[in-house]
């Protein structure tokens, strides 16, 4: 159940500019009450303002987990008509924002599949494809407004009934942020992944612009480790990662190359960036310096993380059309290098050309 909380002026003021630029909005759900996220403390309100079609249901509750975020618990689904649209004003055109959609399907209408459309405007943003049930999905992008508001729609394609469990906007005050997402190009997101972290997401509030941070299951041939020290970010960062995030990472359990690969679609651009800290105190006679190359080509050489501060490097990926594409990552230590290479974050967005 949501809970309300009722605060004092005070209290409510200060959430209010702590969320400055968010706009968090519960799909499906009756009533004009918003109400704050007892996880992020995100505050949430009903989508009536922001669409004037569509019908609101609630979700088969068995089909809740543990870590369902409770604007799954609605949705409000358009039977009717082939695009709907979110329409959100207020927007400062110029600036950046990272648009987010969850769709949990909670088998509110008894079907196990579905599929359809979403937009950003009139530009395809990405298809949902519901199989399981029981899954949250969530679809993010990184934009420049091109208005001073967003028009966010589901399209169908005559495979199910569109619908949508929440829709979060967060406005990225800072031009540094992410330079590649510009007026021609927005950044799709494909992974975004806490390296050698707990069984915890990280977000909001430990990341300013709500970015979830998800944690993978390390593999046998890696090993977790961690910084009991803070690391630092500078002012003009052009990612500005978490220090919760940044301090974990994963390293080779044996051996000096640290491997990894993705599925990729054909002819499409992606952008990838890794986070890296050193966590030891090296000795003027130690280092950590190691190669990346993707599908045995050298993408960037003599990587050298900064102590106990967050260093990134940025690929660029493309392939032909009408080929089978396989990203094969190595991290290779350099001869001579004391230590073997490490990762502390990686995050991966395709390129979608804006019309």
């Amino acid at each position: 159940m949501r809970s309300l909380i009722f605060l004092g002026f005070l209290a409510v003021a200060l959430e209010v500019n702590a969320q400055q630029g968010f706009v968090s909005i519960d799909c499906g759900m009756d009533g004009s009450t918003s109400y704050n996220d007892t996880v992020t403390g995100i505050t949430y309100e009903p989508d009536a303002k922001y669409i004037n079609s569509g019908v609101n249901y609630k979700i088969n509750m068995t089909y809740l987990q543990a870590a369902t975020p409770v604007q799954a618990e609605t949705l409000r689904a358009f039977p009717n008509g082939s695009r709907n649209c979110y329409t959100i004003d207020g927007i400062i055109q110029g600036d950046k924002y990272l648009i987010r959609g969850l769709f949990f399907h909670g088998n509110y209408d008894g079907l196990t599949t579905v599929a359809f459309e979403l937009h950003l405007g009139m530009n395809f943003w990405q298809l949902v494809n519901i199989t399981e049930p029981s899954d949250p999905i969530w679809r993010e992008i990184i934009t420049v407004a091109q208005d001073n508001s967003f028009s966010v729609c589901l399209v169908n394609i005559k495979s199910g009934t569109p619908f949508i469990s929440a829709l979060e906007l967060r406005h990225i005050d800072s031009t540094d942020v992410y330079i590649d997402g510009n007026q021609t190009n927005s950044l799709v997101l494909y992974a975004r992944v806490n390296m050698g972290a707990a069984a915890q997401d990280i977000r909001y509030p430990d990341d300013a612009y709500d970015r979830i941070w998800r944690f993978d299951i390390t593999p046998p041939v890696w090993s977790d480790i961690n910084s009991s020290q803070p690391i630092q970010t500078s002012p003009r960062d052009a990612f500005q990662v978490p220090p919760a995030v940044m301090a974990t990472a994963v390293t080779p359990a044996n051996g000096t190359s640290l491997m990894f690969y993705f599925g990729a679609d054909t002819g499409v651009v992606y952008y990838i960036y890794m986070h890296f800290a050193e966590f030891n105190a090296l000795s003027q006679t130690e280092n950590r310096i190691f190669d990346v190359f993707v599908n045995d080509e050298l993408k960037a050489s003599s990587v050298k993380p900064e102590y106990l501060l967050s260093t990134h490097i940025s690929l660029s990926l493309t392939s032909a059309l009408g080929t089978e594409v396989t990203y094969n990552f190595a991290l290779n230590s350099t001869i001579g290098s004391s230590f073997p290479p490490i990762l502390n974050a990686i995050e991966a967005y395709s390129v979608l050309p804006l019309q």
